[in-house]
C-alpha cells in the first residue's frame, strides 16, 4: 500500500487482513476504524473510496498490532454494549457477554417493572447486570458488591453515566457474607471456570480477563456454594434469585439451588444460542414442591 493513496476502505481491508488468523477478523477490523474514525457503518461504506486522516491510519494500525496479540476488542477501545446500553471497560473487569442478558429477560419476565423492588448483584464487575435492571425498573434500588476495588469503581463510574447513580450503591466484600437485609431481587454471574481449564481456554480470554472473575476452584462451583450459602438470608419473602451457568453447570447448579431454595422448583433458563445459561428461584412461583 502507498500511504498517500491509501482510502478509507484500503485501510480497512489491509486491517482484516493482518487480524486475518483470528475469526472475527473483518468484524474488529470495523470497530476498530469506527473508533479511530468517529465513523458509523454507513461512513464507512459511503466514505470508503475517499481518503484518510493519517494520524487516524497511524492509530488504527497501532490499534489492530494490539488485537493481534489477542488483546480484546473491548479493552482496546474501553467499552462495550450490554442490554443495548454502553459500558465502559478495563482490564480489572470480566467483559460483558450477550449470553448473561438471558437473566435480564428472565427477571423482567416474572417481575413488574415499576415497582420499587430492591435488587442485589453479586460481584458486580463492570455494573452490565445491576445498572441493566435498574434501567428497565425506574423504581427500583439496588446494591452491587465486588471483592475488588478496582472493579467497583468501574461500575459506580457506569451506573453514573447511565445516569443511575443515585439509585446504586457498592460494596466491596466477599460474596454476601457482610450483608444484612433482605433484597427482592438477587442476581449473580460469579466466576465458573475450573481453574484447570486455563490452559485451553482462548488467549483472548486466559491472558486479559480477570482470573478472579474467571476461576472458582477446581470444578468451577466454589462461587456458587458461597454465594449460595447466604442467598436465602438475603432474599425477602417472595422474592427471586437469578444466577449464571456455565457450560454443562446448569443442571448441578439447579439441584444446588433447589437445596438453598427448598420451598420453590427452580426453572433453567437458556440463552440466546438456546444453551442452558441461567438458573431462577422464584419465591412467588406456583410451581412448589408439596
Amino acid at each position: 500500500m502507498t500511504r498517500d493513496r491509501d482510502t478509507l476502505g484500503d485501510v480497512l481491508r489491509e486491517g482484516a487482513r493482518r487480524l486475518s488468523g483470528l475469526e472475527s477478523a473483518q468484524l474488529d477490523a470495523r470497530v476498530l476504524l469506527k473508533f479511530v474514525t468517529g465513523f458509523d457503518d454507513a461512513d464507512l461504506i459511503a466514505r470508503s473510496q475517499g481518503p484518510i486522516d493519517p494520524d487516524a491510519r497511524a492509530h488504527f494500525f497501532s490499534l489492530v498490532s494490539r488485537r493481534t496479540l489477542r488483546e480484546p476488542v473491548a479493552y482496546i477501545i474501553g467499552v462495550r454494549e450490554f442490554w443495548s446500553l454502553e459500558f465502559r471497560v478495563t482490564p480489572e473487569v470480566l467483559i460483558p457477554r450477550a449470553d448473561s442478558e438471558c437473566l435480564i429477560e428472565a427477571v423482567l419476565e416474572r417481575r413488574e417493572r415499576q415497582k420499587p423492588w430492591s435488587v442485589l448483584d453479586l460481584g458486580v464487575g463492570s455494573g452490565c447486570l445491576l445498572c441493566a435492571l435498574l434501567h428497565e425498573m425506574p423504581a427500583a434500588k439496588g446494591v452491587g458488591v465486588d471483592v475488588s476495588e478496582a472493579a467497583l469503581s468501574v461500575a459506580k463510574a457506569n451506573a453514573d453515566r447511565l445516569g443511575l447513580g443515585r439509585r446504586a450503591s457498592f460494596i466491596q466484600g466477599d460474596w454476601g457474607r457482610a450483608l444484612e437485609g433482605a433484597f427482592d431481587i438477587i442476581i449473580a454471574n460469579p466466576p465458573y471456570i475450573p481453574v484447570g481449564h486455563r490452559a485451553v481456554m482462548p488467549a483472548d480470554v486466559s491472558d486479559f480477563e480477570p482470573g478472579s472473575a474467571l476461576f472458582s476452584g477446581p470444578d468451577g462451583f466454589d462461587a456458587y456454594a458461597a454465594i449460595l450459602k447466604d442467598a436465602p438470608r438475603l432474599l425477602a419473602p417472595g422474592g427471586l434469585i437469578a444466577i449464571e451457568a456455565g457450560d454443562d453447570q446448569a443442571a448441578r447448579l439447579d439441584k444446588m439451588v433447589a437445596t438453598a431454595f427448598p420451598e420453590t422448583v427452580p426453572v433453567i433458563v437458556n440463552d440466546l444460542k438456546g444453551r442452558p445459561r441461567g438458573v431462577v428461584s422464584d419465591q412467588n412461583s406456583f410451581a412448589k414442591k408439596d
